[in-house]
């Protein structure tokens, strides 16, 4: 069988909804083993790899293995922070409905409610959208420049977001389409209408309540070697790279929070209502697991099940005929899943910090549990299948980047790469620049014999090609991009344009 054919939603579809519903057999304990015996039966799984499965009551199964740093070798435990990306709107989604329910900023407020004067593009109105909107991807507006600026560059003053929109927003299609963009807009309004951040309210009314000890909003607020490092695979001769956390500036409110396996037991035990905390109640809970946006049912996603809505941060899915409230991960060498079901009663995150084909397996493994807990007749014959699909995977995965470089460099508009400047005629290129239309400072200077561009917290190396036109390169999977200089009237240089956007010169510091 090919191996597409074997891994197609449809299939997996049609395997599920042509049995009679299986009637939970398995109790999470056992469930739990069978995991642990899966886990341990994929090949090459690492650098690090951690599942926690919880019950109302107590955590079921606590998985960790491998290293939370391939240089260190230091290992992986369940107390380890590691990088949850958009799972941090699950987080935010219940801040919004605790702070909604203590007057302090109401979701039923629309976005002219706080900025009056905003000006929106193609009719969208700002009195016509809530902040509940927001939270639920539905207000119609796109705006890729500033979510890359919140996840790559660095993040803006709050204060500016109204001038932003206003300068780089777009109209979508109407309905619901996830992005980071309503979620950050919520953070710079909550910002702005308190005098306090996302993070000092996550802090205060979840991370404390909840004694999530490893848990933060902030790289900095942990000890250098007690976060998990993210990672990529780069090949048997070369192995792992090992991409630093993330940086402070670049937590954002959509994809910003460190959490320990050990710590996301606890939040899925919240969310199934076995613990208790201070301020936490149980109507606040509800309101945020209750469908704020119809999602189409026939759409494809990361989970490959049908989901029919989307609640404040979770989607709601179909397993079985139970329902299953999940949200997944994603960044540069780390990848993460996480899920509960009212109805069964538990609840599993999943920890990858590689980008090794793991955003795949995390979503595999989720699954991979809740056939073993219903006892799903294939649930055996998956699992081998899983087993031996996962390094196939990895390997086509790696294939598939080293492709998209090879043609990316092969691009003719670098016209061979011909271009070998002097140290002198690279040293006229180095200076301070100025985003035209975005709050950001950029650098570029020479070291190692080459120019490097740092662009907020965003770093590229920056490889000559034709005069003015160099390709810039982060990691060493990513492909080169084009960073054009620009010169004025008198042939003098200006400035330059990366990623659809100018920078201008500065003059030297005095």
């Amino acid at each position: 069988m090919h191996l597409r054919a074997m891994l197609s939603p449809l299939l997996l579809l049609s395997a599920w909804l042509g049995c009679v519903m299986a009637v939970p057999a398995a109790t999470p304990e056992h469930a739990a083993q069978q995991l642990r015996t899966f886990l341990d039966g994929v090949p090459e799984l690492g650098p690090g790899y951690a599942v926690v499965v919880v019950d109302r009551e107590r955590q079921v199964l606590g998985y960790v293995h491998g290293t939370r740093n391939a240089a260190s070798g230091a290992p992986l435990t369940m107390a380890t922070p590691m990088y949850i990306a958009s799972q941090t709107k699950s987080y935010m989604g219940l801040l919004a409905q605790l702070l909604d329910q203590q007057g302090v900023l109401p979701l039923d407020s629309t976005l002219a409610d706080h900025w009056p004067q905003l000006q929106l593009p193609d009719g969208v109105d700002p009195a016509a959208w809530t902040l509940a909107d927001l939270l639920n991807h539905r207000v119609p507006l796109s705006a890729d420049a500033i979510t890359t600026l919140e996840a790559y560059i660095g993040s803006p003053d709050p204060a500016l977001y109204p001038q932003l929109l206003q300068r780089f927003a777009s109209k979508r299609a109407d309905g619901f389409d996830y992005d980071n963009l309503g979620y950050n807009i919520y953070a710079a309004i909550l910002q702005q209408h308190t005098g306090r951040s996302w993070r000092d309210w996550l802090q205060q009314l979840l991370f404390t309540p909840l004694q999530l000890h490893e848990t933060s909003t902030r790289t900095s607020g942990f000890d250098p070697a007690q976060p998990a490092f993210n990672h990529q695979w780069l090949g048997q001769e070369q192995g792992w790279q090992v991409v630093p956390p993330k940086p402070d500036a670049i937590m954002h409110s959509a994809g910003g929070m460190m959490t320990s396996p050990r710590d996301m037991g606890r939040w899925l035990r919240l969310q199934l209502g076995g613990v208790a905390a201070v301020g936490i109640n149980g109507s606040a809970l509800t309101a945020a697991q209750r469908i704020g946006a119809q999602v189409d049912t026939k759409a494809r996603n990361a989970y490959e099940l049908p989901c029919r809505g989307y609640a404040f941060g979770w989607n709601i899915c179909d397993f079985e005929g139970r329902t299953l409230y999940i949200h997944g991960g994603s960044y540069s060498g780390a990848r993460s899943m996480m899920a509960f079901s009212p109805e069964l009663g538990v609840g599993i995150g999943v920890f990858s910090n590689s980008d090794n084909a793991t955003g795949w397996l995390t979503s595999r493994t989720v699954v991979q549990f809740f056939q073993y807990l219903v006892d799903h007749p294939d649930a055996a014959t998956w699992a081998q299948t899983r087993q031996e699909v996962y390094p196939r995977r990895v390997a086509e995965q790696l294939a598939g980047m080293r492709a998209r470089q090879a043609k990316a460099h092969a691009n003719p508009s670098w016209q061979g790469w011909a271009w070998q400047p002097q140290a002198d005629v690279r040293a006229a290129y180095a200076g301070r620049f100025r985003g035209e239309r975005l709050p950001v400072e950029a650098v570029i200077n020479e070291k190692n014999g080459s120019l490097q561009l740092q662009l907020g917290v965003l770093s590229r190396s920056l490889q000559p090609a034709v005069v003015d036109l160099f390709g810039a390169q982060g990691g060493p999977l990513d492909s080169v991009e084009p960073l054009r200089f620009l010169r004025n009237a008198q042939g003098r240089l200006m400035g330059f344009e990366f990623d659809g956007e100018r920078y201008l010169s500065q003059p030297p510091p005095p």
